[in-house]
């Protein structure tokens, strides 16, 4: 994993370079070209680069693919115990970086970031005197999943107006590097076999779960929003629908590396589909030389 971390770095300081060199080669040929014709280029003034941060929540829904349960009915083998999914129920959080070009009302934008994706599920499992129906005990299993990614998207923005307020549309695919993976379980019961009923519940227990996932998960991703110019910076908003695109469970993990399968948790086959909404600052990185020093836009 600090392989993975080292090279994200080592991608991102690259990129930052090039932008960077990029700029200076651009402003070089500006006065070149102010030099020679005494005014700026044209196409130059339709480029921007920007450098921001941004962050926000996200909320999660499991696409089940195909489901599993460790359990097995006596009086039904082929009964299968549902899982009652909760969907974008629990927000994660997501802090990162944005790196974006833009050219007239289109915008190249890489946005790496870290993210905690979060989803839960539950099931009821019965047990029934078969003398008395009043004696019973039931007791409802929730387990909730946590999910830390180092996420690489790359999207293409276009700006519907232009001008100080600019809402966009945006379109793009990312690729994310599982950084870490927690299971929790609580449970919580009806205790009515002795005549009486009883609430009870237990301590909630978490455990370890990389094992039980893949290292990596893709998608494609549909968005919209708007920046706003204060300045020469620009203030953003979005929101943006992640499709997944591959079952993120580790198949040969199910039932062997899972701790909680006696108490019937098995991974089902699943995709991630997530609403993640952010907010940034970005700060450009080219300016047109005058008194005012005001920024490219």
């Amino acid at each position: 994993m600090l392989s993975c971390l080292r090279n994200s770095f080592i991608f991102i300081l690259c990129f930052f370079l090039l932008i960077c060199s990029y700029q200076g080669q651009a402003q070089v040929h500006k006065k070149k070209q102010q030099h020679t014709s005494g005014s700026p280029s044209k196409s130059f003034e339709k480029t921007q680069f920007y450098i921001g941060i941004r962050g926000g929540l996200n909320f999660t829904k499991a696409n089940v693919l195909n489901s599993y349960s460790s359990f097995v009915s006596p009086s039904n083998p082929d009964e299968h115990y549902t899982k009652t999914y909760k969907d974008y129920a629990t927000p994660g959080g997501t802090f990162g970086l944005e790196f974006s070009f833009s050219y007239e009302n289109f915008t190249a934008s890489f946005q790496p970031n870290y993210r905690r994706q979060i989803y839960s599920y539950s099931n009821t499992y019965e047990w029934q005197d078969a003398n008395s129906a009043q004696n019973y005990l039931q007791l409802t299993y929730t387990q909730k999943t946590h999910l830390n990614y180092i996420e690489l998207p790359l999207f293409i923005r276009y700006n519907i107006v232009a001008g100080g307020f600019k809402p966009f549309v945006q379109a793009g695919f990312y690729y994310a590097i599982l950084n870490g993976a927690t299971k929790q379980l609580d449970i919580e019961g009806v205790d009515h076999s002795g005549g009486t009923s009883r609430n009870f519940s237990q301590p909630s227990s978490i455990i370890g779960a990389d094992n039980l996932f893949i290292k990596s998960s893709i998608g494609a991703a549909l968005g919209l929003g708007t920046t706003y110019k204060v300045g020469n910076i620009r203030l953003i908003l979005d929101a943006t629908y992640r499709l997944g695109l591959n079952n993120i469970s580790n198949v040969q993990n199910r039932y062997s590396a899972n701790p909680l399968s006696g108490a019937g948790d098995v991974s089902d086959d699943i995709k991630l589909n997530n609403i993640t909404i952010s907010f940034g600052c970005l700060f450009p990185m080219k300016f047109v030389t005058s008194s005012a020093h005001k920024a490219v836009d």
